[in-house]
């Protein structure tokens, strides 16, 4: 019998309920999933982890979504992580963010939107989905 490895993820958000719904969305569709409140401890883990899809709110205290964002991109190790950036503040989606995060969501989003949006990553990305370190 042949396993297909189960697609990791990462919600970093301030808000626990946003976690929670986002969580929910992520695991019906077949993710294992983690999360984490503290933007400066999500950096420590990027640091040293990668995950097939990364749900990243903006605007944290202490450490921007933006910040965490702009040192993903030039580490190898996220080569093939999808990115979803998640904002209240249209004016907060520039054009460098737009151009790398994969996808962006303004809140209030909608999670059965975020779950289909999960299945068509799943659909693109099926052959890329690695072993995960940590």
């Amino acid at each position: 019998m042949t396993t297909t490895a189960r697609p990791h993820a990462l919600i970093v958000d301030d808000n626990p309920d946003n976690r929670l719904v986002i969580r929910i969305a992520l695991e019906s569709r077949n993710f294992v999933v983690e999360d984490i409140g503290d933007p400066i401890h999500a950096q420590d883990v990027l640091n040293t982890r990668t995950f097939d899809l990364l749900i990243l709110d903006l605007q944290m205290p202490g450490r921007t979504g933006r910040e965490i964002l702009l040192t993903l991109r030039p580490n190898p190790l996220h080569d093939h992580m999808k990115v979803i950036i998640l904002t209240a503040h249209a004016y907060l989606n520039t054009d460098e963010i737009e151009n790398k995060a994969d996808f962006t969501l303004q809140k209030p989003f909608n999670p059965v939107e975020l779950a289909a949006l999960c299945d068509r990553i799943q659909a693109s990305s099926a052959p890329n989905i690695t072993a995960h370190t940590g």
